[in-house]
C-alpha cells in the first residue's frame, strides 16, 4: 500500500496537469478574438502574437528538455506551475496588446514545461499499453479544452466578466497542483540512463535523424490541431460575422468534445489496429473533413469540429510509436521532439497570419489543409522507417 500511494499521486499530477493545461490554453478560443478587437490588432499582429506564444512554448520546452535530462521531471512541473501563476495573475493588470503578450508569454512558458514534464513522466510511469494510457492522458487535456472556452464564453457573454478575469480564476488550480508536485516523489533516471553513463543527452538526441523525422511529423500534427483553436474563432468571426462569445466558443468546445471522446475511446481500437495504420487512416479522414467543411462556407461550422475525433488520435499515438522506437531514451528524445515540433508550429502560425493578410481572412485557417496533406506524406515515410527497424 505504501508503494501505491506515491504512484497514485503521480497519476493525479499527470492527468490533473493535462486537464489544467487544456483548460487554460484553450481559453484563447474566446480571448484571442476579444484581444484582437480590444486593441484593434491587424491579422499580421495577431499572427505575431500567436507566434510569440509559440516561441515561449518552444524556448521553455528546450529548457525543460535539459532539466529533464539532468534532474528529472519534478523541477519541470514546479517551474511550469510557477510560470502559470505569474502569467495568469499579471495579465489582469496589462494595459496594451504587447504588455498582455508579456503575461501570455509566461503562461505559455508554463505550457512548455508541462508538455515536456508530462510526456517525460508518462514514459516512465506508463510501462504497459502506452497508446491506451496516453490516449486517456490526452482525454483529460480534451476535457479541459471543452470546459475552458465554453466557461470563458458564458462568463464573458452572460456573466459580463472581462477575458482577463477568466485567466485570474485559474490560479487556485495552479496552486493545488503546485502543492501536490512539491509533496510527490518522482522517479529519477537511473545512473545507466544518465548522460555520460551510456544514456542519451539532449544534444545527442537532437543529432539523431529519426528524432527529426518524428519531430517534423509531430510538428505538422500540432499545426493542424492548433489551427482550430488559434484561427477557427477568428475565421468564423471575420469571414462569416459569427460572434466569438457564442458561435466561436461553441465551435471550439464542440471540436474538443469530439476530440475528447476520441481520446477516451480510440485507444482500444488503436491497440488492435496498429499505431502507424491508425495515424495514416486518421490523417486521410481529416483531409476529407477539411475539404468538405471549407466548401460549405458558414455551415462548415457544423462539420469541421468532426475533425477533432481524428486529430485526437495524433499526439498520444505518435508518442507511443516514439516510446517503442527509442526505448529507454524516450524521455530525452521526446523532449527534443517537442522542441523541434514547437519551432515548426511557431513558424507555421506566423505564416498563417501573413497569409490571412495577403490572401484574405478566409484563407489563413483554410491553409491547414496544406499542412495536413504534407503530414500524410511524412507519416507514410515514417511508417517505412519504423517497419525497417522491425525487420532488422
Amino acid at each position: 500500500m505504501e508503494k501505491q500511494k506515491p504512484r497514485v499521486l503521480l497519476f493525479f499530477i499527470i492527468y490533473g496537469t493535462m486537464l489544467f493545461f487544456g483548460l487554460v490554453e484553450n481559453v484563447k478560443g474566446v480571448s484571442y478574438p476579444l484581444i484582437k478587437t480590444e486593441f484593434g490588432a491587424s491579422y499580421e499582429q495577431q499572427g505575431l502574437l500567436v507566434s510569440i506564444m509559440s516561441i515561449s512554448y518552444v524556448f521553455f520546452s528546450l529548457i525543460a528538455g535539459f532539466i529533464v535530462a539532468r534532474f528529472g521531471a519534478k523541477r519541470v512541473f514546479l517551474a511550469g506551475f510557477l510560470c502559470a501563476i505569474l502569467g495568469t495573475l499579471s495579465v489582469f493588470f496589462m494595459p496594451s496588446l504587447w504588455t498582455v503578450a508579456v503575461s501570455l508569454f509566461f503562461i505559455f512558458a508554463g505550457f512548455g514545461f508541462f508538455e515536456v514534464g508530462v510526456n517525460a513522466l508518462a514514459t516512465q510511469v506508463f510501462t504497459n499499453k502506452a497508446a491506451l494510457l496516453m490516449s486517456l492522458l490526452h482525454f483529460f487535456y480534451g476535457v479541459g479544452a471543452i470546459v475552458g472556452p465554453r466557461a470563458a464564453g458564458i462568463l464573458t457573454n452572460t456573466g459580463g466578466l472581462q477575458w482577463r478575469t477568466i485567466y485570474l480564476l485559474t490560479i487556485p488550480l495552479s496552486v493545488i497542483f503546485l502543492v501536490s508536485t512539491i509533496a510527490a516523489r518522482f522517479p529519477e533516471r537511473s545512473k545507466d540512463e544518465a548522460p555520460g553513463n551510456g544514456g542519451l543527452s539532449f544534444i545527442e538526441a537532437l543529432r539523431l535523424p529519426m528524432t527529426w523525422t518524428f519531430a517534423i511529423s509531430l510538428g505538422l500534427m500540432v499545426v493542424v490541431e492548433m489551427s482550430f483553436s488559434n484561427w477557427g474563432g477568428i475565421y468564423f468571426q471575420d469571414v462569416y460575422g459569427l460572434d466569438p462569445k457564442t458561435a466561436g466558443a461553441a465551435f471550439i468546445s464542440t471540436f474538443f468534445i469530439v476530440f475528447s471522446i476520441s481520446r477516451l475511446l480510440s485507444g482500444f481500437v488503436i491497440e488492435k489496429l496498429g499505431y502507424m495504420r491508425s495515424l495514416i487512416g486518421a490523417n486521410i479522414c481529416i483531409i476529407l473533413i477539411l475539404i468538405l467543411g471549407f466548401s460549405l462556407g458558414a455551415r462548415g461550422i457544423l462539420v469541421l469540429p468532426l475533425a477533432g475525433f481524428f486529430i485526437g488520435i495524433f499526439w498520444p499515438t505518435h508518442m507511443a510509436v516514439a516510446m517503442g522506437y527509442f526505448g529507454k531514451d524516450a524521455p530525452v528524445v521526446t523532449s527534443a521532439m517537442i522542441v523541434i515540433s514547437g519551432l515548426l508550429n511557431t513558424l507555421a502560425q506566423y505564416l498563417i497570419g501573413i497569409f490571412s493578410r495577403i490572401a484574405g481572412a478566409a484563407w489563413g485557417y483554410r491553409s491547414c489543409l496544406v499542412y495536413a496533406v504534407v503530414l500524410l506524406g511524412m507519416l507514410i515515410f515514417l511508417n517505412g522507417k519504423t517497419q525497417q527497424k522491425k525487420t532488422r
